[in-house]
């Protein structure tokens, strides 16, 4: 009998630390997070919701709905879609680094082709003579204003059209 008790001692002293163990490991298993509508219990072994709410003094959990599942279909639905769009990309830059350039200017195409300083000079010395010559036809329609009056004219006293 002392042997018996010897044995159940010693099968206690090793159960004991290894009944702790595992109920420490089961105290950290779930969370509360409070929330206007009750609390909202989520088991972090799981990953399951609920949320715990009280009416007429007790308290009950319902699962919240999980549309996981859902949002799995529509990522993986977009993960294949990019897929797709990425391997048309590589293609298609397959495809165009593989055409010659024709044009001899197609190298260059990225840089901007600006105008010589002469190029710049000529443009300016076109638009300095239009500048003048406007200005000559101006002066002269201002010299004959009032000379070229004609009866019939719609025009104001000062010859400005109606």
């Amino acid at each position: 009998m002392t042997t018996l008790r010897a044995s159940a001692l010693l099968l206690f002293m090793f159960a004991l630390p290894l009944l702790s163990t595992s109920a420490l490991a089961e105290t950290g298993r779930f969370t509360m997070t409070p929330t206007k509508d009750g609390v909202l219990k989520l088991d972090t072994r799981t990953g399951a919701v609920s949320l715990c709410r009280r009416t007429a003094g007790e308290w009950s959990c319902a699962a919240v709905d999980d549309d996981s599942a859902d949002h799995a279909g529509a990522i993986d639905r977009l993960q294949d879609k990019i897929d797709r769009l990425e391997k048309e990309n590589r293609r298609l830059r397959r495809r165009l680094t593989d055409i010659p350039p024709t044009d001899p200017k197609a190298k260059s195409r990225n840089k901007l082709d600006l105008p010589s300083e002469e190029e710049v000079d000529k443009a300016m010395d076109f638009v300095e003579r239009m500048i003048r010559r406007f200005k000559g036809v101006m002066e002269d329609l201002h010299k004959n204003d009032g000379k070229d009056k004609t009866p019939g004219k719609d025009a104001d006293e000062d010859g400005v059209p109606l």
